[in-house]
């Protein structure tokens, strides 16, 4: 009976200690600190960040981690090139505006002959001044200079969606580590309650020999626990690799980082920000591109009209020679083998398609939304209820245990059967939570992003 009483004492210290008690308990079966099973904003909140003297508040968090993982990420550092490339393609094609400029010169040995009478010979030089520019191109070089304009906007919204999809992925894999971390706790927990039950029944079993299946069934539950223990810091090993690649070592986060995510959007006013989204916008100005392409292809093949002057000074032997011409030229194609036609057709049909996909992305999203939004507040509904139900398991393991070490009218697998509920619960209540969280940064994200709304500072 000794060894009864102090299992029931060892026990019973551990269930005073609370659902997800956050304070330090005597004895071998008090729980580890996870967060309690509160609803919204406290349920995110619920965990401080170890070994922090003065952590962050989450949304600071959240947004060092968007900052991070954009200035670290060499593939927006290439889209933000690309943006950058598409200006200067840009102001190259505004260039064609203004009188183009040359100088061209030769020297060396020479000869001019007049039926047969040298008139010119030895070293010749000259120098020549050229100044040309466009009167009249049927508007084609206007439309040039939308296409480069629209293209460079396209470049920049690209930019834009690749750095969305990076904080995403940072922001994402930040959930997912805290989400294994947190399994982990519970698990540990669940196998200290199971250690100290071995430990109790061992002392039993040298006594009663008739009570070693009990034991062994205790063992066979530590050690499953342990192995799903061992799981979930692999997991939260693995995800923390993975993390430092993308926001890199010297970040260091607390666990509370899904308190601004607890809040879900408004679905009307996300749907409302994808028509404007930055995927959208780019397939708008691809489509605007490639029709100003066509326009400017059209307008090639109606009568180029330039002027030009130009200034010779040169040396002819020992004659001094100077000479200018000043005119017009005309140029136009009467025949090119349809070539114009194809590649104004082939515009337009590139500005169609991106309408098309333009179409298609906002069928797509609008109902993606749909599916995230119901995710994320069907989640955290859930994990809310989790929370009733967990006050009521408590109560059941409790009483389980009570019944079987005081009264004897519960069998040692009843008490088992009960602290697995238990904590199966909790680890349901940290997946909808986690779930929750996840759904409502991909809302964000489908909307005008997470990279405006954690780092405002950035347009696209």
């Amino acid at each position: 009976m000794k060894f009864v009483e102090t299992l029931k004492l060892s026990l019973l210290a551990g269930a005073l200690a609370g659902l997800f008690c956050g304070q330090a308990v005597a004895g071998r079966c008090t729980d580890d600190v996870v967060p309690p099973p509160k609803s919204g904003a406290k349920a995110a909140a619920a965990t401080p960040a170890p070994d922090t003297e003065a952590p962050l508040d989450p949304m600071t968090q959240l947004r060092l981690i968007a900052r991070e993982a954009a200035r670290r990420s060499a593939e927006v550092g290439a889209a933000k090139l690309l943006a950058e490339a598409a200006d200067y393609d840009l102001e190259e094609t505004k260039g064609g505006r203004y009188p183009q400029v040359s100088v061209s010169g030769t020297v060396g040995p020479g000869r001019t002959q007049v039926d047969g009478v040298t008139t010119q010979k030895g070293t010749q030089s000259n120098v020549s001044l050229n100044v040309s520019s466009n009167l009249y191109d049927g508007g084609r070089l206007n439309r040039l200079t939308e296409w480069r304009s629209q293209l460079a906007g396209s470049a920049k919204y690209g930019a834009a969606v690749t750095q969305e999809q990076v904080v995403l992925e940072a922001v994402t894999t930040a959930l997912e580590r805290n989400r294994f971390r947190l399994q982990a706790q519970v698990y540990q927990q669940y196998a200290r309650k199971m250690s100290c039950l071995v430990e109790a029944l061992e002392g039993i079993v040298a006594e009663d020999k008739g009570r070693a299946s009990e034991l062994v069934q205790a063992r066979k539950t530590q050690a499953q626990t342990e192995l799903s223990r061992d799981a979930a810091l692999a997991q939260s090993r693995q995800i923390e690799f993975r993390l430092r690649k993308i926001i890199g070592d010297k970040l260091a986060l607390g666990e509370g980082i899904t308190v601004p995510l607890a809040a879900v959007p408004e679905i009307g006013e996300i749907n409302r920000q994808i028509e404007f989204g930055n995927d959208a916008q780019q397939l708008r100005t691809q489509a605007d591109a490639m029709e100003s392409y066509a326009k400017a292809v059209v307008a090639g093949q109606k009568p180029q009209l330039n002027w030009a002057l130009s200034k010779t000074e040169g040396l002819a032997g020992s004659a001094k020679v100077s000479s200018w011409q000043a005119g017009v030229s005309v140029s136009y194609s009467l025949f090119n083998g349809f070539s114009d036609k194809a590649a104004s057709m082939a515009a337009n049909k590139r500005a169609e398609s991106a309408r098309q996909q333009l179409a298609e992305l906002l069928s797509s999203k609008f109902a993606r939304t749909a599916e995230v939004y119901d995710i994320a507040t069907t989640s955290l509904e859930r994990a809310k209820r989790y929370v009733d139900v967990l006050r009521d398991s408590e109560k059941v393991r409790n009483f389980t245990f009570q019944q079987w070490s005081q009264l004897g009218k519960r069998s040692l697998f009843d008490v088992m059967s009960s602290e697995a509920d238990h904590f199966g619960l909790r680890i349901a209540y940290v997946n909808a939570l986690h779930d929750g969280f996840a759904a409502s940064a991909q809302m964000r994200s489908l909307g005008s992003g997470l990279s405006v709304w954690l780092m405002p500072e950035q347009k696209p």
